[in-house]
């Protein structure tokens, strides 16, 4: 299928993508290389095939990349139809198969680490551009709200960067509706594979899907559009505070902020303490510790330390504000 084998409507809104990508997010996709991290779900069949119309166009070097989890019976059923899809498009398809226990805690996590780490490696090796996922208007909702419930603080509280230089990721159809992705694939009889463990309510983010977001969309049925703005204004509060605010080198695990370079004013302070927050690595600051490491500076509390996840502390001393990585106590041995 190609864009002129489309109807106006749906050539143009293929066509918003390019330019999304352009004004919003600030990523020119003409003679990209991409590779598409396909599940063969409704949402990634979705954008595979959009990106396939675009890519005469846009002069677009695709490439898919699918994970077999192994832990759902489907997964060789979506692998095989991912690869059909993929061949049947002259898409090249990377695929691989994880080994991750059906059981332990954080087992959606361990995936979702593995799968990334599998994206960046074909993404490398097919020296593309970025990673792109099909993250849509309603996963940027539930994104919002999961972080609301969790108090994280702004900018964060503005949900999933459209864009991610450092991991090489783009989400080019957060401002589309899961449902038009679902259409544009029923009106071109193109068909997907249904994952059946997003039926179950055992997930938090399912729980949200299937019963929070739908109660305020009731209220807003606008909803994931007003989301979209608050999307767009954190962005632009996030750029304008990236410019402000001193560089601070990533991966260290121990910066010291000086007394003398400390901010006056609160909103400055809690910035720059989650910067380097941030650049610590993995661990989002919640807005309540933020306001706690302010609360013990103001109040020259010395020798306080309030603690961060991913093991990460600030502590108060005379000369400023040392944030470290705290480290981890081995178990005591026991006898058997």
């Amino acid at each position: 299928m190609r864009l002129q084998d489309l109807s106006r409507d749906w050539a143009r809104r293929c066509l918003d993508i390019p330019r999304f990508c352009l004004e919003t997010l600030g990523i020119d996709l003409h003679r990209a290389r991409l590779v598409l991290a396909y599940s063969a779900g409704v949402d990634s069949t979705a954008l595979l095939h959009i990106l396939s119309c675009l890519r005469a166009p846009l002069k677009l070097t695709l490439t898919a990349a699918h994970v077999h989890h192994g832990l759902r019976p489907d997964s060789d059923h979506e692998q095989s139809h991912a690869v059909k899809t993929c061949a049947a498009l002259d898409i090249p398809c990377a695929t691989t198969r994880l080994t991750i226990p059906a059981h332990g805690p954080g087992i959606e996590a361990r995936a979702r680490l593995q799968r990334y780490a599998f994206l960046e490696e074909v993404r490398l090796r097919y020296d593309a551009a970025w990673i792109v996922t099909a993250h849509h208007g309603e996963d940027l909702a539930e994104d919002i709200l999961l972080r609301l419930v969790r108090g994280t603080g702004w900018p964060g509280l503005g949900g999933m960067q459209g864009v991610d230089h450092t991991r090489r990721l783009l989400r080019p159809v957060l401002n589309w509706a899961k449902r038009d992705l679902q259409t544009f694939l029923s009106e071109h009889g193109i068909t997907w594979c249904e994952d059946r463990s997003n039926l179950s309510d055992r997930h938090t983010r399912n729980r949200f899907r299937h019963t929070i977001l739908p109660l305020l969309q009731r209220e807003n049925p606008q909803l994931t559009k007003t989301l979209l703005h608050l999307w767009r204004l954190a962005r632009v509060d996030e750029d304008y505070w990236e410019r402000v605010l001193p560089p601070v080198l990533p991966g260290q695990d121990e910066y010291v902020l000086d007394a003398a370079s400390i901010p006056p004013h609160p909103a400055q302070r809690l910035r720059v303490f989650k910067k380097i927050l941030d650049a610590m690595g993995p661990g989002q600051a919640l807005a309540s510790h933020l306001f706690l490491l302010d609360k013990a500076w103001t109040d020259h509390s010395i020798g306080c330390t309030v603690q961060f996840p991913g093991d990460k502390i600030g502590c108060i001393a005379v000369s400023g504000i040392r944030f470290s990585r705290q480290q981890r106590r081995p178990l005591p041995a026991t006898n058997i």
